[in-house]
């Protein structure tokens, strides 16, 4: 069986419409977890990441509070003290070797003059050595040591201007004993007595195990952690080889900001762009609580810290941290999410992501979550997978049951009917009606079937009875064909001579109009040439009376006895009748009028050839002719109807054609006749025919173009047609174009039309330069089907 065959086979097609069905389901599941589940889920674990995050930043904020909280007692307790040295190094001694491992040294820091008068330096410090043992540092009080006062440093000053209780934190940097990153919290110390500014309190906090924390949390929420400070400034990464670099300043090492990261690994830039823009956030919300004070601190910052120690970025940073801390609190329900950044591939991953920036209350330091695209889709994509595969193993059972079924109690009696009627159709084809009878369906189980059995049946009964009845009624139709055949011949041999009736009287309908106007057109001139003549006669008189007045006077002269009184007198009569004449300008009169009694002559005989030429007694003589002859000679025959029109020619140098020229002229003088018919009446009408060559088709063109009313599209497809006219009853038998359509193909050639009503209609006709086939080609008839 062919694979057509097959296809057509019912319970094929039953299968296949369930496989489309099940199809078009599990399209619509996927379609469904596609823009429903997959973004519902999406968002979910969106929801868990930011969970997470605020969980790690509460945990972070916890140690943070820790510090702040030491550092805030540790204010309180300093600005009770006496001012004793020995006081000092007991008490902070003391706290120093208690703190935790996370704290290298801190220690308390006097502002110039406050811990005794005329002492500009005088600081209790402490920091951890090699071994980890907190040591009391001296180098901090001596100027040779440390020629850059410390009251002038970057944490120094920001923690002078703060008005809160809480730390200062410092930019991250790296711990030169240690070589780990570290923070400093700064927290302003105030006298107890009279709440003056006395100095400083400073802890610095080793980040190490912030490090191991965000490592931790990485591994817990999937893809990378990372910290950046106030600056964006990198507190911890990944991998802290790529955002640590050695300066002038700093020649253990800096960390380095998010904008410098991006600028190595611009895929980092979408990152680096939120992060600056929280930035920006908080210095726009500094600037609209008061702009007076966040610019004071900003200056001050940037003026009075030590040269190169900070920027002007950072001092704006510091200021708006200042200032917006008054008001801040922090609660362990508020997110602290502030923005989703879609990262199209992250230079670490190395794949699509998603990152989620948090902010932390106080510090101003974010924390920044990158998680891979394809794990956060990963339950869904699982999801959609098992319900398609679980969808696909319950529908083959499904599918085989459904075959079976079908095919037992459907397809096998279908099959046993297609095949009896098969059979059938051969005996019809072989005209063995008496056999269909042995071919009945069978009756089946299947009501449905069962009808058409049934119904089949009967129609084979009828077909078996009215089989006789069927011959005769063939007998008598092939007699009444042969009857009606040779009736159709008969009315086709009378259109025929009806035919060449009204080829003949549209023919003379065109003659006749044609006379009329060459009647016309020999009338205007003739009538101006009798008129010139009698002018002439009328001119000649004059010289007459001249003659007579000089052969008078020669009488007088040969006259022996001649009076000269009466010679003089027959002088002054023949000047005076010269002068005379001349100022008439008779002559002049007269050369005027013999010219155009000599042009309307000519014009009358232009109008004989033209005539002559348009006739062409031997119609059936095929010549070889220049086109635009046969368009000049129209023009001139059909003058008296295109007189109210502007006629002009564009007429390109044609090569010679064979062909009959009295037709062709006959249909030019058709289309021109139609086109002054055309005009409307409220516009001037005019006329171009242009004539070329088309090198391609090997043909010569003409084209007949008017600007008048048009002709509608559905018009258009019928002007050809026989009989066909839009003029009124009287005024034309439809016979005109339907001619130069015959005449035009006789002649090998093509005539189309084109129109735009109310902007007016080209008629273009294209003959073949060389017709090979022209003289022997038998007439084509006008009203042939």
């Amino acid at each position: 069986m062919s694979v057509a065959g097959r296809l057509g086979s019912i319970s094929t097609r039953m299968l296949i419409i369930l496989a489309l069905a099940f199809a078009f389901i599990i399209l619509m599941v996927y379609w469904v977890v596609e823009t429903q589940g997959k973004p519902r889920i999406l968002e979910m674990t969106s929801e868990t990441v930011v969970e997470t995050g605020n969980e790690v930043i509460n945990s972070i904020m916890a140690s943070i509070s820790h510090v702040d909280g030491l550092a805030k007692a540790t204010s309180t307790m300093a600005g009770g003290l006496p001012k004793q040295e020995a006081l000092y190094r007991e008490t902070f001694g003391n706290l120093m070797q208690q703190t935790d491992q996370r704290i290298v040294g801190g220690g308390v820091w006097f502002d110039p003059n406050m811990y005794a008068p005329g002492r500009e330096r005088q600081s209790f410090v402490w920091a951890r050595d090699e071994s980890g043992n907190m040591q009391s540092v001296e180098r901090y009080n001596q100027v040779s040591q440390t020629p850059n006062a410390y009251y002038r440093d970057w944490w120094y000053i920001p923690a002078m201007y703060a008005r809160h209780d809480h730390c200062v934190w410092s930019r991250a940097y790296v711990d030169p004993v240690s070589n780990q990153p570290m923070m400093t919290c700064a927290k302003a110390l105030y006298n107890s007595r009279n709440q003056a500014f006395d100095g400083v309190v400073t802890f610095n906090l080793l980040l190490d195990n912030l490090d191991a924390a965000m490592k931790k949390w990485q591994e817990k929420i999937g893809g990378y952690v990372f910290l950046v400070d106030l600056d964006n400034r990198f507190l911890t990464f990944p991998d802290q080889s790529i955002v640590t670099q050695v300066t002038k300043n700093n020649p253990q090492g800096e960390m380095i900001t998010a904008h410098q990261l991006a600028e190595t690994n611009p895929t980092f830039a979408p990152i680096a762009d939120s992060l600056d823009t929280i930035n920006q956030t908080l210095l726009d919300e500094a600037v609209a609580k008061d702009e007076g004070r966040y610019d004071l601190a900003a200056r001050s910052i940037l003026s009075t810290t030590n040269v190169g120690k900070i920027s002007e970025q950072e001092s704006k940073l510091l200021s708006a941290l200042l200032l917006l801390n008054l008001d801040q609190t922090f609660n362990l329900v508020d997110s602290h999410l502030v923005d989703t950044i879609t990262v199209p591939n992250d230079f670490v991953l190395q794949q699509p992501a998603t990152a989620f920036v948090f902010r932390m209350p106080f510090t101003y330091w974010k924390m920044v979550i990158v998680k891979p695209n394809s794990d956060m889709m990963s339950v869904a994509n699982a999801l959609s997978n098992q319900l398609i595969r679980a969808m696909l193993l319950g529908f083959i059972p499904i599918l085989l049951l459904t075959a079976w079924v079908f095919r037992r109690y459907f397809t096998r009696p279908l099959k046993r009917m297609a095949q009896a009627v098969a059979d059938m159709g051969v005996l019809i084809e072989q005209k063995q009606y008496q056999k269909l009878s042995a071919h009945k369906l069978p009756k089946s189980s299947v009501s449905e079937i069962q009808v058409i059995s049934e119904q089949t049946n009967q129609l084979i009964d009828r077909i078996v009875e009215n089989e006789g009845a069927l011959a005769e009624i063939n007998v008598h139709l092939e007699k009444q064909v042969v009857a009606r055949t040779q009736d159709l011949q008969q009315a086709m041999d009378e259109l025929k001579a009806s035919q060449v009736h009204l080829v003949r009287s549209e023919k003379m309908a065109t003659l006749g109009q044609m006379v009329a106007g060459v009647a016309h057109e020999v009338n205007t001139p003739l009538g101006y040439v009798r008129s010139n003549m009698e002018l002439v006669g009328d001119n000649l008189t004059r010289f007459d009376e001249l003659i007579t007045h000089t052969e008078q006077l020669l009488q007088a002269l040969k006259a022996p006895d001649a009076d000269q009184e009466q010679v003089a007198e027959l002088i002054d009569q023949t000047l005076q009748c010269c002068e005379e004449i001349k100022e008439d300008e008779v002559s002049e009169d007269l050369a005027d009028l013999i010219k155009d009694g000599l042009y309307g002559v000519d014009q009358i005989a232009e109008l004989v050839v033209s005539l002559r030429d348009f006739s062409r007694i031997d119609e059936s003589k095929i010549q070889d002719i220049d086109i635009n002859d046969c368009v000049n000679t129209s023009l001139v025959m059909a003058r008296n109807n295109l007189k109210s029109l502007d006629v002009t020619t564009t007429l390109a140098e044609l090569p010679l054609i064979q062909c009959n020229p009295s037709q062709i002229n006959q249909v030019l003088l058709n289309l021109f006749n139609n086109a002054a018919q055309a005009m409307a009446p409220d516009r001037k009408g005019e006329l171009h025919i242009i004539s070329s060559v088309d090198e391609a088709q090997k043909h010569v063109v003409v084209r007949v173009i008017d600007n008048g009313v048009g002709i509608e599209e559905s018009t258009l497809t019928r002007i050809f047609e026989p009989f066909f006219t839009t003029k009124k009853a009287g005024d034309g038998t439809g016979l005109g174009l339907a001619i130069t359509t015959q005449i035009i193909e006789q002649h090998g050639g093509r005539i189309e039309a084109s129109s735009i009503v109310g902007e007016g209609t080209t008629f273009t006709i294209a003959l073949p330069i060389q017709s090979t086939a022209r003289e022997n080609k038998p007439s084509q008839a006008l009203f042939e089907s």
